[in-house]
């Protein structure tokens, strides 16, 4: 977290105060005392003495101070703690919003809490862009970046030998994976590094099979994808790849990844399976379901899948519960304790509706008309400047 003032002594508006009074100022976290020194702002202009205990500045004028005589207290913007943070006056976290095509074939944000979506522009495959500033997706062949309103939209990737399909952001490393699908139709795994430009190849298939699903692991590590019911592993560097699942075992929809990433959750045939991407070994983790459908994985270890509406467990398999009669698609928003889920309206205008649910199924409201024929939320990662690096 950014540094805050904890407390202060006089309290703010406080009257009466006596004029040999010591100013204390606490903040919430160990300070870079010479910044806070150099940045202290009293007026009327005072001299005095500065001593420190612990988290706590105390400042002491030498000479008392004026009667009946308003004084204020303020610090410069340059006062930063030991990290180089500077310190805040207030804190507060924006609503997570999510990215989605709706019926009218654009580009649509909203809000998890909100009912009315805001159309940005006409495109497919829509990502959150690096920090959320803006928005990555597919159309016409090539791999857009735009602004939150539509605008300076830039090409990431145009390549008259392959289409450009599917991106997928590194979590932690700036890089932007797709598919290339050559004049063959054969698609192959490509990434974009969006500092330097450059354009790496990782897979050499050469049948034509598509590859439908690609995400990076919690870790920015691997590089998971799905082609043809097999799911392929591979390092962010291109080298070591294999399979998670066998081929008597295929994934029939999509895939996930645990927290940890070290396991992908997949849906074959019937019933939900985790593999170890580093011992292979598979296990089964749900009862026989011929309904059993697209999955995903929370960061609380719940994994809620499509099974005649929408069902909800544990990672293990256990405390399973019936949350949603009728539900495709569960996505989970952030913190896992709300999921989306697309209702199908089975209509012929390619419209179906998008609802948040919380993780007890006990609160659930629609949100918005979403494409039948895209029916991917892409919800807005948490970013916090206090927990990353500085520049």
């Amino acid at each position: 977290m950014f540094p805050q003032i904890k407390s202060v002594f006089p309290p703010d508006q406080a009257s009466n105060v006596e004029t040999a009074v010591e100013i204390a100022v606490e903040f919430s976290s160990d300070m870079d005392q010479k910044s806070v020194e150099e940045g202290f702002y009293i007026f009327p202009k005072t001299k005095g003495q500065f001593r420190w205990q612990t988290n706590k500045l105390f400042f002491k004028p030498y000479k008392p101070l004026w009667p009946y005589t308003s004084y204020f207290v303020s610090f410069s913007p340059l006062v930063k703690d030991i990290r180089g943070f500077p310190l805040s006056l207030i804190h507060f976290t924006t609503a997570t919003q999510g990215v989605y095509i709706g019926s009218d074939g654009f580009i649509h944000t909203i809000s998890e809490h909100s009912t009315s979506g805001r159309q940005i522009i006409q495109g497919n495959h829509p990502i959150w862009g690096q920090n959320n500033s803006s928005i990555i997706y597919d159309y016409e062949g090539i791999i857009w970046q735009a602004d939150l309103n539509g605008k300076d939209k830039v090409k990431l990737v145009e390549d008259e030998s392959n289409r450009a399909s599917l991106p997928a952001l590194n979590p932690l490393m700036d890089l932007v994976a797709y598919v290339g699908t050559n004049s063959a139709d054969i698609d192959n795994i490509y990434y974009i590094d969006l500092k330097t430009k450059i354009i790496k190849q990782l897979t050499g298939f050469f049948e034509p099979n598509t590859i439908d699903q690609i995400r990076w692991s919690p870790d920015g590590l691997y590089l998971a994808f799905l082609r043809a019911g097999q799911i392929w592993i591979i390092n962010q560097d291109g080298s070591d790849m294999r399979k998670l699942n066998t081929s008597e075992l295929k994934c029939k929809v999509n895939f996930a990844w645990s927290p940890g990433g070290t396991q992908i959750a997949f849906v074959a045939e019937e019933n939900i399976w985790i593999g170890n991407i580093y011992s292979s070994e598979l296990k089964k983790v749900s009862f026989d379901n011929p309904q059993t459908g697209s999955l995903d994985w929370s960061v609380n270890n719940k994994i809620a899948f499509e099974a005649e509406g929408i069902t909800i467990m544990d990672a293990d398999g256990s405390n399973e519960i019936h949350v949603v009669t009728a539900g495709k698609n569960p996505q989970w928003i952030n913190s896992g304790d709300y999921l989306s889920f697309i209702l199908p309206l089975n209509k012929e205008d390619d419209e179906d509706q998008l609802w948040i649910m919380s993780a007890d199924g006990l609160k659930k409201d629609k949100i918005a008309v979403i494409n039948s024929h895209y029916r991917n939320v892409s919800w807005s990662p948490r970013i916090d400047p206090s927990q990353s690096a500085l520049p």
